[in-house]
């Protein structure tokens, strides 16, 4: 009686240590969400954040939530600064950190590419135009601003991208990752 009162303690052991890996997620669910799913952050154009934040100041609703989630009245430089510039600095931290192998070294080295190209147009050409925003220039000179942002790197940023998903798919697929691809409606067009 007390060898099975034993066994079936350890038993019962053995299936909780099992039971608390179940929720745990597999190496490549885990490289599927930090770059695929990460990457969906990163829009298809430049133009409708520029706009949003034009008609967001000019309604007097542009805000930002503090760390102690207040709402805070902000110009479009503190806007871009504390919404867009932190945006990747977590994504790209997470993917440096998972150890590579050889199916996953080529994925986590295209993601980081593109993470850090897009990174750096967030870091620079972001605040650069939010604070013509904010200084009161002509519309047409936001506007080139814009449009050269848009021509200079939207196609890289693209390029880089397709790059990432047409390695992550297949990886995806081979290692039976669920996920959902979900057709999105097309973005309101500013002029």
């Amino acid at each position: 009686m007390k060898n099975n009162c034993l066994i079936f303690i350890l038993f019962g052991l053995l299936f909780s240590i099992m039971s608390c890996d179940l929720g745990k997620k597999s190496y490549a669910e885990e490289v599927f969400e930090k770059v695929k799913l990460n990457s969906n952050k990163i829009p298809d154009g430049f133009k409708i954040h520029f706009k949003e934040i034009q008609a967001q100041l000019k309604a007097g609703s542009l805000v930002l939530i503090t760390p102690e989630n207040e709402v805070k009245k902000v110009n479009a430089t503190e806007y871009v600064k504390g919404r867009y510039v932190p945006m990747f600095d977590q994504d790209i931290e997470a993917i440096r950190n998972i150890e590579p192998n050889e199916e996953t070294l080529l994925i986590l080295k295209a993601a980081l590419d593109l993470f850090y190209y897009a990174d750096t147009i967030y870091k620079f050409d972001f605040p650069h135009i939010a604070r013509m925003i904010d200084e009161g220039r002509p519309q047409e000179e936001i506007d080139r601003a814009i449009a050269d942002l848009e021509a200079n790197k939207n196609e890289i940023v693209k390029e880089k991208y397709n790059r990432v998903h047409d390695l992550i798919m297949p990886y995806a697929d081979k290692h039976d990752v669920k996920y959902k691809l979900i057709e999105m409606p097309k973005p309101i067009r500013y002029n």
